[in-house]
């Protein structure tokens, strides 16, 4: 465009419209046509407001786990001769063989019935002695949260 088509009679510079002016097409632009088909006859049931409703159960249990392993050994002392209760009898009880210390001390009651609780499972010899009345027992295997009844007679 010349500065002379710009100039009008009073000496103002005016511009062309817009509309004057000629259209260049992008080059980059292209036409872009999709075709969708779908049978007319087909009935259409869409959820324009679905929900959905995400559930989860938890179920705790609080355990003490130290209560729940640990075994217990019973027992009743009898007299191997006359089959009385032996009241008062001194029960030890050794982890594996009685060469070591005993783990847990204890005296049968009044009806010759003991109780040892708590122990970890493994394998325990029981020793009972009433004055000159003696019993030994080797190797009662223990198992988690079991309970062993043991029925000792003194010689």
């Amino acid at each position: 465009m010349a500065l002379d088509d710009k100039v009008s009679d009073n000496g103002i510079i005016k511009e062309k419209p817009e509309a004057s002016r000629p259209k260049v097409r992008n080059v980059l632009e292209k036409d872009s046509i999709q075709f969708n088909c779908q049978e007319l006859d087909q009935e259409q049931n869409v959820d324009v407001n679905p929900t959905q409703t995400n559930t989860q159960c938890v179920h705790i249990t609080i355990r003490d786990y130290t209560r729940s392993l640990s075994s217990r050994i019973t027992g009743t002392i009898y007299n191997e001769h006359s089959k009385e209760v032996i009241p008062c009898a001194k029960i030890q009880l050794y982890f594996g063989s009685e060469n070591t210390f005993p783990v847990y001390q204890t005296s049968s009651d009044d009806n010759g019935n003991f109780s040892i609780d708590d122990i970890p499972p493994g394998y325990y010899t029981l020793t009972a002695q009433s004055d000159n009345l003696k019993y030994t027992s080797h190797y009662i295997k223990v198992l988690p949260a079991q309970n062993v009844h043991v029925s000792a007679l003194l010689k």
